[in-house]
């Protein structure tokens, strides 16, 4: 009888707030933001340069993350969520040179890899920004973060 209630109550609140319920799911990128960048500059930004290091999720293995990468990730603002977008593109750019290790995006609604590029590469073909997590700080003693923490560039 518990469990009945419990379903009935559970299936009511999704139901009666008349939207879609989703799961955000695993992180999809960690991240030690070092340095933001906004483009064009201004106030209505299509897409981010974020300098650092990062994990990214393995996209054909659910719970598989690179090693620590440094380098920048180039991304372009998503069609349909720009407010949202642009909301944690100003949490990213509010951590950066902090230390503070960060997650954000979504390993379930994620279209591609999010590529690490080289420091000295040239921003072109910018991936989808991965909308999914809102930013999450990570406490530093999660081993993803201190993966990022104690990496030294190889």
């Amino acid at each position: 009888m518990k469990t009945l209630v419990c379903f009935a109550t559970a299936v009511l609140a999704l139901t009666s707030g008349g939207g879609i319920a989703e799961a955000s799911g695993p992180i999809g990128v960690y991240a030690l933001v070092n340095k933001m960048a906004f483009e064009p500059a201004g106030d209505q930004p299509q897409r981010i340069r974020i300098a650092g290091v990062f994990l990214t999720a393995d996209q054909g293995n659910p719970g598989a993350y690179s090693e620590p990468q440094a380098g920048y990730l180039y991304l372009a603002l998503p069609k349909g969520s720009e407010e949202v977008a642009l909301r944690e593109w100003n949490d990213l750019k509010s951590v950066a040179g902090s230390r503070q290790v960060v997650g954000f995006g979504s390993v379930w609604f994620r279209k591609g890899q999010i590529r690490v590029r080289k420091s000295d590469e040239a921003a072109s073909s910018p991936d989808d920004y991965p909308i999914g997590n809102g930013v999450a700080r990570i406490n530093a003693d999660q081993p993803r973060a201190k993966a990022l923490l104690d990496y030294k560039e190889r």
